[in-house]
């Protein structure tokens, strides 16, 4: 149990969860559960996998119309720049990019009153 919510909290920083069911799979591997350590690496991974790449993208991107890439680039770039408050400054500022982006090349020319 103590593992789970440690992988939990950790989960918000860019390799923590990684880190947590690793050493989990390691301490299994150590305890002649080879199996069983396999299988922790591996079910961790493709939930890790899968929540990076598809479920977090489009929960963050449907509410603001942004492409699936876009956000995917503004989650990966604000984490490297903000850290962890860039998780979510950076599907922010690409929000406010792409909308004044698409401001700027949908208008016709400019009107003449």
């Amino acid at each position: 149990m103590t593992i789970a919510v440690l992988t939990g909290i950790l989960a918000v920083i860019p390799f923590g969860a990684p880190v947590v069911f690793g050493a989990a799979a390691l301490y299994l591997a150590a305890s002649g559960s080879a199996a069983a350590a396999v299988a922790v690496l591996g079910f961790g991974l493709a939930v890790v996998f899968v929540a990076d790449h598809f479920v977090r993208p489009v929960l963050i991107g449907g509410a603001v119309r942004l492409p699936f890439l876009w956000v995917l680039l503004g989650i990966l770039g604000g984490l490297e720049t903000f850290g962890i408050l860039g998780l979510f400054l950076g599907p922010a500022i690409m929000a406010a990019l792409i909308s004044l982006w698409r401001e700027w090349t949908e208008s016709g020319p400019p009107r003449v009153v």
